[in-house]
């Protein structure tokens, strides 16, 4: 069956008055017709109000933006706006972006909630997979793609994850909201990690142009005392409102201190809080992957013993500017990581070193004779030809290619569970010393392990942590399969 309505909708109009207020209407909208997750109506609080009389009342700039924390329901805030313009307007067309289809389609379904969830609103609507049609309005969400914005003409835009979003993409958005003279953009998000983002440039312009009522900014922030060095948990400044409160007026609302708190660092990262919590600027989407001294608190000095299920993690080089490095990890739901071999240029070596491959290829072929070994997940460059070999005498080779998509969610599952001490390892002082010189980036794709600089140390026995960890997490809450067994390897 087609996605589209299943019923016509009703033409006759809402049984709401509009006035020529709008921030007071969409307030009364709002109690009359929003209905949240927990069924009951939205109730505008005071500095919700405030974000709407920056976009809608006064001057009502061409484009206005707001940086607040997570948690605080700016989603759900922008999807009511955009609710209510779509039953309130005639012949509007009302836009609404994120990074890519997934993150448009969060308010996209926010939207589509609030409409099905009152039966005034549900039996006026025509809901569709991507979009909203209500009499002669339309509202879409969009992926942030700028060849398919083209020609579009909205009367409302709504960008979220200003952060993230990008720059061609933003600026052919700004000029479709500038074709017609009532058309406004709204733009939402928290810092990025790039400093030179849309969200962060935007701010810095209406810092410095402050007469420039084309546009608006607001923020909920607790920049202001970045410098002052106060704890990440700070929210009491001498028995007054401290950070958390500042960036997230919605604390001790819907949003709880306990919920905030339980991701605290080091569950995540420090710059991530930072930046999506209490909306510090100028935080650098580089940072060590682990607080000092998580690491080694992790050790535990034991080898795995033979017989055991493990995987195999292998990251190959070809001459000496990078490590060949053979890792392995225990399927276990807390995996306990061992180095097996690091195949790596002596420093007497000149730039003619080559890693020894029969030297390396045994070694492999040696730990699937100690070990039961799932597999052995292996990125085939320059290395096929080898790994072409042990597979066809039977060693388990799967190929890990260390794609950035792939590499951000295997990062961010081993960062985690070594916050939150959910792997072990045998202490292994060439693995510290890669993880030393990594340091953790982050863009629109996730985080990923690099170095900290063209001339840093090696991190190749890092990035098979992070590969060894993620496959035998994987396989350990799987239903249990024949592992490639030691014993039969060595009959």
């Amino acid at each position: 069956m087609p996605a589209g309505p299943k019923k016509a909708a009703d033409p006759s109009p809402l049984p709401f008055v509009a006035t020529e207020d709008d921030v007071a209407d969409f307030a009364r909208f709002c109690a009359e017709f929003v209905r949240l997750d927990d069924g009951s109506n939205m109730i505008l609080r005071d500095w919700q109000r405030s974000v709407v009389e920056m976009v809608w009342q006064g001057t009502r700039p061409k484009v206005a933006a707001l940086a607040i924390g997570r948690g605080n329901a700016k989603s759900t805030l922008c999807g009511a706006m955009a609710c209510y313009r779509l039953f309130t307007k005639s012949e509007w067309q009302i836009d609404i972006l994120a990074v890519d289809e997934r993150q448009s389609g969060i308010i996209g379904g926010i939207c589509t909630k609030i409409v099905q969830r009152h039966p005034e609103l549900e039996k006026r609507a025509q809901v569709f997979k991507d979009h909203l049609v209500v009499g002669s309005s339309e509202l879409c969400w969009l992926p942030a793609n700028a060849a398919a914005l083209e020609g579009r003409t909205p009367d409302a835009t709504f960008c979220d994850e200003g952060g993230r979003l990008d720059h061609e993409v933003f600026e052919v958005a700004r000029f479709s909201n500038s074709k017609k003279p009532w058309a406004q953009l709204f733009l939402v998000g928290t810092p990025g990690p790039n400093p030179a983002n849309v969200l962060a440039e935007f701010r810095q312009y209406a810092l410095e142009h402050p007469g420039d009522t084309s546009q608006a900014f607001m923020e909920f922030s607790a920049d202001r005392w970045q410098s002052e060095n106060h704890p990440l948990d700070c929210d009491d400044h001498d028995g007054k409102p401290g950070c958390l409160s500042a960036a997230n007026p919605a604390l001790g609302d819907w949003l709880t201190h306990a919920s905030l708190l339980s991701n605290l660092p080091p569950k995540t990262s420090e710059a991530h809080w930072r930046r999506v919590v209490l909306i510090h600027w100028g935080v650098s989407n580089t940072e060590p992957p682990l607080p000092p001294g998580l690491w080694n608190g992790l050790a535990t000095g034991d080898k795995i013993p033979a017989g055991a299920d493990v995987v195999l993690a292998f990251d190959g080089s070809y001459s000496g500017t990078d490590a060949t490095v053979l890792l392995a990890a225990t399927v276990d739901k807390v995996p306990h990581l061992e180095i097996v071999g690091v195949w790596q240029r002596p420093p007497e070596a000149d730039s003619s070193w080559r890693v020894p491959v029969l030297e390396v290829e045994q070694a492999i072929r040696d730990a699937c004779g100690k070990w039961n070994v799932t597999e052995v997940a292996a990125d085939s460059y320059r290395w096929a030809r080898s790994l072409e070999v042990l597979a066809a005498e039977g060693v388990p080779i799967v190929e890990f290619p260390q794609t950035v998509s792939r590499m951000a969610a295997a990062t961010s599952s081993f960062l985690t569970a070594c916050r939150n001490g959910q792997v072990s390892h045998d202490g292994s002082p060439t693995l510290a010393d890669h993880l030393h010189n990594a340091v953790l980036t982050e863009d629109g794709r996730g985080g990923r392990l690099v170095k900290a600089h063209r001339r840093a140390g090696r991190i190749d026995a890092a990035i098979c942590a992070v590969m060894g960890y993620s496959r035998a997490q994987w396989h350990a809450t799987r239903p249990t399969k024949k592992r490639y067994s030691a014993a039969s390897f060595n009959d």
